[in-house]
């Protein structure tokens, strides 16, 4: 197996339209507005449905207009010494880079695809993925070179 020399990735992809846990925020909301408006329209389900469906609609109709208004990307790119990621926004672009022998600690989460890293002087720095392969590709090729890092650091 040959050993990966540079790793980047863009998010989010031109076809990501809601985010697992917005999706997860947006069921809870959804059940919470449903029993509430069932319990003010006397119990009538049909009530209650439609002003939910109003509740979603609308929440993703702002959702879309507020991600084309704000136009967010971010790109990160990974080499075997740093980590570089550029945040673009409407009207600004920042970049930031971290090398990875001052990272002291690194959270993934599978499930809502991000994380963080904290260097040595606890700074964090957020993560965000748009595939579970990105993530798994990532925390392999930071793991190998935390190793690497602290068996240098040994050997002196």
């Amino acid at each position: 197996m040959v050993a990966t020399k540079k790793l980047s990735w863009i998010f989010p992809l031109r076809e990501f339209f809601v985010f697992k846990i917005e999706t997860v925020m947006l069921v809870i909301l959804s059940i919470i507005v449903f029993f509430l408006a069932f319990l003010q329209t006397d119990q009538r389900w049909f009530s209650a449905t439609i002003l939910t469906v109003i509740f979603i609609a609308l929440y993703l109709s702002l959702s879309y207009f507020i991600q084309k208004f704000r136009q967010v990307e971010e790109k990160y790119h990974l080499t075997q010494t740093h980590l570089e990621v550029t945040r673009k926004s409407r009207t600004k672009t920042k970049k930031t880079k971290v090398a990875l022998k001052d990272i002291k600690h690194h959270k993934l989460d599978k499930l809502f695809l991000g994380g963080y890293l904290v260097t040595k002087k606890g700074k964090k720095h957020l993560l965000f993925f748009n595939t579970k392969d990105e993530i798994e590709k990532f925390e392999n090729f930071i793991k190998k070179s935390l190793n690497a890092v602290t068996k240098k650091r040994k050997k002196k």
